[in-house]
């Protein structure tokens, strides 16, 4: 988190803060600081002087100072308490921090200026006027302009900018995910649409592949894959590399149910396996069916030499059903042999819950922070959630 100071500076040793620095804040009342800075005690940390004040909200939704009490007329026994709770102290602590790095950093510095407070050793000055001069470029459309000189002149800042904001999207779309998770989402457009949107968390593969989307929506079983058909899939994906080979993803939602219910209780086999769903069964035959027609199909010149031109190719192309949620298995035995066993031997496609790939997901968004961690090149087998 960053926090923005503007400061007016009123002396050669004194400048203020030009607004009042929020510590606590209800409907109608708020405590905030008036903050002074003086650099002539540099040198004994003496840099900052504060006055707490109590506000109230006019009609006009500005803030004013409650009329002020002249202590020197309290008699004995008489005095005043503002008091502060947990939070707005540790607001208090946090801002005076932040403001005694601006102040030992900077010292006073003349005239009207922005300072960006990142962390407690990294200060930013952002002239007013240029940061306006920028905000209204953007505001005028001219981002991608502002974007390519930046590209051009500082194009390290670029790639870290672009690296954050792929970050912050990324962090966005996970929380959505297992808000969705949660809710256990049965809208299959829905699903769709969201992969769609997020192809990166296709990002690491089964096997250890990276895959990218080559065309959602697919027709297997059409004159060319972008064309009509009479199969469709959810998603063709690609393995990454020299030589990249079609994967067809096939997608249902999480609340998809993984075995077959008498009412409450899971059916079972004579050997006492447990019964799977006509969902999980059909699913898996489909993507399989896919799979062929998308074999006979891809050999189609007009489909070749479209993917031949990217170094695309079919060869037994794998599948990929993510269906259902593991939560289904817990704290019974039978479900958890029966589903992994079946899976576990099945050529194809592989089979993948929707929790599991949000754990990819996961790992997708959190693997910088394992970089950071001075293990630059973290063993799959020991981070990878399978």
């Amino acid at each position: 988190m960053s926090a923005e100071y503007k400061t007016v500076s009123k002396a050669k040793h004194f400048m203020e803060l030009a607004e009042p620095v929020v510590i606590e804040q209800h409907e109608t009342t708020r405590r905030v600081i008036l903050v002074g800075i003086n650099d002539a005690k540099q040198e004994k940390g003496e840099t900052v002087s504060i006055t707490l004040v109590h506000q109230r909200k006019k009609g006009n939704d500005r803030w004013e100072e409650v009329d002020s009490i002249n202590l020197n007329t309290l008699k004995g026994g008489e005095g005043v308490k503002i008091h502060l709770d947990s939070a707005a102290t540790r607001i208090l602590y946090n801002k005076l921090s932040e403001i005694y790095t601006l102040a030992k950093e900077k010292g006073v510095e003349q005239g009207t200026n922005q300072f960006t407070v990142a962390k407690a050793d990294e200060i930013v000055k952002v002239d007013v006027d240029r940061k306006l001069i920028i905000e209204s470029l953007l505001s005028e459309n001219y981002g991608k302009e502002v974007w390519e000189q930046l590209i051009q002149k500082d194009p390290d800042l670029a790639t870290k900018l672009s690296d954050a904001k792929i970050y912050s999207d990324r962090k966005s779309a996970l929380k959505a995910f297992i808000t969705q998770l949660d809710q256990n989402n049965d809208d299959e457009s829905f699903w769709q649409e969201f992969f769609k949107k997020n192809t990166w968390i296709f990002g690491y593969g089964l096997n250890y592949q990276f895959l990218d989307i080559l065309k959602d929506q697919p027709h297997y079983g059409g004159v060319k894959y972008t064309g009509s058909g009479a199969q469709r899939g959810d998603f063709l994906a690609l393995t990454q590399g020299f030589v990249r080979f079609t994967v067809l993803v096939e997608i249902k939602t999480p609340a998809t149910k993984l075995f077959t219910y008498i009412k409450t209780q899971v059916e079972k086999n004579r050997n006492g396996s447990c019964l799977l769903s006509r969902f999980i069964l059909g699913g898996v035959s489909q993507v399989q069916i896919n799979c062929k027609t998308w074999t006979e199909n891809s050999q189609l010149k007009i489909n070749a030499n479209k993917l031949e031109k990217t170094n695309s190719y079919t060869v037994q192309p794998k599948g990929i059903l993510i269906i259902g949620n593991t939560s289904e298995l817990v704290d019974n035995e039978d479900k958890i042999n029966t589903f992994e066993e079946y899976r576990r031997n099945i050529y194809n496609p592989e089979i993948i819950t929707f929790d599991e790939l949000y754990e990819r997901a996961k790992y997708i968004v959190e693997c910088k922070s394992i970089v950071e961690n001075n293990d630059p090149h973290p063993n799959p087998e020991d981070v990878l959630p399978f």
